[in-house]
């Protein structure tokens, strides 16, 4: 179903007679891949999608609207308001004076997030192609950064490397991590910091671009490692690989999650996923939902996932999309 499709069929079945779009995410998605950010810690864009019953617009203020027409939303209809009077007026005015939900509601509005949210659960056939090539890019950008890596750099001056190369891409990093040898195995989120790498590096991105996130994990040695060490890494692959296995359709998270259980026990390692969740579905957001005991949200074709699975020391980390035929991992 497309888009427009989905998101009116929510206003037939919650009698609202519009819905705004303002969280990058939704925007990214309802817009085919444009970015409505300038400041990316803001949880809400500059610019913000207005869907009615008949009509559709991209909303933002004088500032930002020959940008969006020219570079972001060619072809859509832009309206647009004076900087300093804020949206609320306009986008009264475009949706008829009706009711309003929003994924980012004020107190005139009704929050919709938790309905939108599952609608860009499923990517398109235009979603995943894009997502392919985001992929790619991130997977060249982290091997052209960890190629010019050196036991001596210290943690932030690789992370400034790996930075580089994914705006280079046209990536943003939303989570970036770098771990030396001495960090590693004490933190499983090594934020950078001043220590040299020294033996070996772990990186980790949550690579975004047209609000699609590629999300991997890479160990780079500069010595060979110990034979526990190499152990772990293996074990980190194996059950990666085999909760690639289990995400099916017609299974829920919280399904895989059981089974994750099993699998690290079956490795020898009962309790190793205590320390460290371990992934789930991924697309629009790094990770759109963690997958927990119980947890309901059904696995289906056209979804995305990343699981990481780690242990002290060693992680895994991959992202998949789940086709017809199966898991097609888009960077490792």
């Amino acid at each position: 179903m497309a888009r427009s499709e989905l998101i009116r069929a929510a206003l037939d079945d919650t009698g609202l007679d519009a819905i705004v779009l303002r969280r990058p995410e939704n925007f990214a998605w309802y817009s085919g891949g444009a970015d409505s950010r300038v400041d990316h810690a803001s949880p809400t864009g500059v610019a913000e999608i207005l869907v009615t019953r008949t009509n559709e617009y991209v909303v933002t203020n004088n500032i930002e609207s020959p940008r969006m027409r020219e570079e972001q939303v060619p072809g859509w209809e832009v309206a647009e308001y004076e900087w300093y009077a804020g949206p609320g007026e306009l986008v009264a005015k475009l949706a008829g004076g009706g009711a309003i939900g929003a994924d980012a509601a004020d107190q005139s509005e009704v929050d919709v997030a938790g309905l939108v949210a599952p609608l860009r659960y499923r990517l398109d056939d235009d979603a995943i192609e894009r997502y392919r090539m985001v992929g790619a890019d991130t997977m060249a950008a982290v091997e052209a950064a960890c190629a010019a890596l050196n036991p001596a750099m210290t943690e932030t001056e690789a992370a400034g490397a790996v930075i580089a190369a994914c705006r280079a891409a046209g990536l943003f990093a939303s989570a970036l991590m770098v771990g030396g040898a001495q960090r590693i195995p004490r933190h499983r989120h090594p934020i950078p910091a001043g220590a040299p790498l020294g033996a070996r590096a772990m990186v980790v991105v949550c690579a975004e671009r047209g609000g699609l996130y590629a999300n991997l994990t890479r160990f780079l040695h500069f010595e060979p490692p110990d034979a526990e060490l190499a152990a772990k890494l293996e074990t980190c692959q194996g059950i990666l690989a085999r909760l690639r296995d289990a995400t099916r359709p017609g299974r829920t998270l919280g399904d895989v999650f059981d089974d994750c259980r099993t699998f690290y026990a079956d490795a020898g390692f009962a309790d190793g996923w205590r320390s460290h969740h371990q992934g789930g579905l991924t697309g629009y957001r790094s990770r759109e939902a963690i997958a927990t005991p119980g947890a309901a949200i059904e696995i289906a074709e056209g979804q995305a996932f990343a699981w990481n699975p780690s242990l002290p020391g060693a992680k895994a980390e991959e992202t998949f999309v789940l086709t017809a035929t199966g898991a097609e991992v888009l960077c490792t």
